[in-house]
């Protein structure tokens, strides 16, 4: 593997576990992201029990809370889908980061350049990283509450 693939991958490891930490509410700035959101709708907040309360502060999210819980811990979602099928209606918010995507087939681009008068033609490999965004939580809401957590790493 190349220096500059190693460092890649490095940059991209150090990525995931800053955003895995932000997610989980783990930093410093997560709670205090976490605790302006309390601020702003306080009495909401204060309605749930202490060890409810607790939880949310830590981050932490649990299959059955409602959808004010959710944002607590994470604030506004990127998307939202809204989806009807046979069991009923689902809302689901989905949470992304603008992300490094490793090209598997970087593209190939000429370069011409004038030699003594003469037009010269050779190839290089284009390796410019590029970004996407990229899905990292998804929160499915069952008839106002959290019915499934999917977080992809």
């Amino acid at each position: 593997m190349t220096l500059k693939k190693t460092e890649k991958r490095m940059g991209m490891q150090l990525l995931r576990l800053v955003v895995v930490g932000l997610l989980m509410g783990v930093t410093g700035c997560a709670a205090t992201t976490i605790d302006a959101r309390i601020q702003q709708r306080q009495v909401l907040f204060d309605s749930y029990d202490v060890a409810t309360q607790e939880r949310l502060q830590r981050g932490q999210i649990r299959i059955g809370d409602d959808a004010d819980a959710v944002w607590f811990v994470y604030g506004n979602p990127t998307q939202k889908i809204r989806r009807t099928d046979a069991n009923g209606f689902t809302e689901i918010w989905i949470y992304k980061i603008l992300g490094y995507c490793d090209r598997l087939n970087h593209g190939v681009r000429p370069v011409y350049y004038d030699v003594g008068g003469r037009v010269r033609g050779s190839y290089y490999i284009d390796d410019t990283p590029e970004y996407e965004w990229k899905e990292v939580l998804r929160i499915e809401f069952s008839q106002g509450h959290v019915s499934a957590v999917q977080f992809n790493e």
